[in-house]
C-alpha cells in the first residue's frame, strides 16, 4: 500500500469508539478504545438495567466458520495459528459497534466482520478452542472463550463489557492468554492516565441512552485510571526484531481519556514486521510496515505489544 493511500485511511480511522473505537475512538477502542486498571465496576456501582441475553448469538455463518478454523488450524502453534487465520480473513469487511445492536446486552459472535477489538479478541478465542474431540464442543469453547475474553468475570452486560484495551488486555493476561512484553522491552515508558472517554462523551455510544448503563459507566469511570507500559514510536524499530507471529499491537494515544485508539496482529515476514488489523473503510488488510503504519496514525504516541499465550481451559496457568 502506498504510503499517501495509507496516510488516507488513518485519517479516516475516526477517534475513539468499539475499543473507545477501533480508528481513534472509545471500545472506549471501537468497540468506542480499550483499557483499565480495575477489572470490573466499582463496588456499589449501579448495574445496567437493560435485559441480559445469556444466550449466545452467532451472527450468519460464523459456527460454520468457527469450526473450519478450528479444523484448519490444529497442531499449529499458537502465533502461527493466530496469523494464519488473520491472512484467511483479509478483505472481510469492518463492522462498528456490532455489540450494540438492539436494546439487550447479548453474547454476540460474528466472524463475517469486524471491528479491531473484535477481530484480535475472536481469532484469541478460537485458537484457544481447538483441544476438542467433536464441531459443538468447538463452537462451546468459541463461545465460552470470548464471553471470558469480553466481560469481566464473565458476566454478560454492559457495564461489565470490557470497553478500553488496557483493561481488556488486562484481563486476559490475569486469565492466562496473554503476557504484556512491553515493559521489557528496550526503550519502554510509562504512563498514568485516567480513563473517562464514554462518560465524557456519552452520546458517541447507542446503549448509553439508556440511563442506567450511562449512570453505571459514569460511576465505573469516576477516578478510574491505568498505569500503561508504551514503547514510544522512535523506539519501536529497534524493538521489531523481538517480536513474533501473532502478537497483539495495539496503538497508545495522546487523546484524554483513553489509552488505545487501535489493535491488530503482528505478521513476521524476514526481516520485515508488518500488521493484519480490521480497519475502518477497508476491513481486514495488511499494512506492510508496522512501524511505518504506527506514526502515521493521528495522535499516537507509541505501541504496546502483548503475546498470547495458549490457554485451552480459560483458566490461569492451564
Amino acid at each position: 500500500m502506498g504510503r499517501r493511500l495509507e496516510r488516507r485511511l488513518l485519517l479516516s480511522l475516526g477517534l475513539a469508539a468499539s475499543l473507545a473505537a477501533c480508528g481513534g475512538a472509545p471500545r472506549a477502542t471501537e468497540r468506542p478504545p480499550a483499557g483499565l486498571a480495575s477489572s470490573g465496576p466499582a463496588a456499589g456501582s449501579p448495574a445496567a438495567a437493560a435485559p441480559i441475553s445469556i444466550k449466545p448469538e452467532l451472527v450468519g455463518a460464523t459456527r460454520a466458520i468457527a469450526v473450519r478454523a478450528v479444523d484448519d488450524t490444529a497442531g499449529r502453534p499458537i502465533g502461527q495459528a493466530l496469523v494464519g487465520l488473520a491472512t484467511r480473513y483479509l478483505g472481510t469487511p469492518y463492522r462498528a459497534f456490532s455489540l450494540d445492536k438492539g436494546p439487550a446486552e447479548r453474547l454476540r459472535l460474528d466472524l463475517t466482520g469486524f471491528d479491531c477489538l473484535l477481530f484480535v479478541e475472536q481469532l484469541l478465542a478460537l485458537v484457544n478452542s481447538r483441544a476438542v474431540n467433536t464441531q459443538t464442543e468447538a463452537v462451546d469453547r468459541f463461545v465460552d472463550h470470548v464471553r471470558r475474553l469480553r466481560y469481566d468475570e464473565g458476566r454478560v452486560d454492559y457495564c461489565h463489557r470490557h470497553h478500553y484495551f488496557s483493561r481488556w488486555a488486562e484481563a486476559a493476561e490475569r486469565a492466562g492468554y496473554l503476557v504484556n512484553l512491553t515493559p521489557y522491552l528496550p526503550g519502554a515508558a510509562t504512563r498514568t492516565i485516567k480513563l473517562n472517554w464514554m462518560s465524557t462523551h456519552p452520546d458517541s455510544y447507542a446503549p448509553m441512552r439508556n440511563p442506567a448503563n450511562r449512570n453505571c459507566i459514569t460511576a465505573l469511570e469516576q477516578g478510574l485510571s491505568t498505569r500503561q507500559s508504551y514503547l514510544p514510536l522512535a523506539q519501536l524499530p529497534a524493538a521489531l526484531p523481538s517480536l513474533r507471529d501473532g502478537d497483539l499491537f495495539a496503538l497508545v494515544t495522546r487523546q484524554k481519556g483513553l489509552d488505545v485508539t487501535h489493535v491488530g496482529l503482528v505478521k513476521v515476514e524476514g526481516d520485515r514486521v508488518a500488521a493484519i488489523h480490521a480497519a475502518p473503510g477497508r476491513g481486514v488488510m495488511l499494512s506492510e510496515d508496522l512501524a511505518r503504519y504506527a506514526a502515521g496514525v493521528p495522535d499516537v504516541i507509541g505501541v504496546t505489544v502483548l503475546r498470547p499465550m495458549p490457554n485451552p481451559d480459560g483458566k490461569p496457568g492451564s
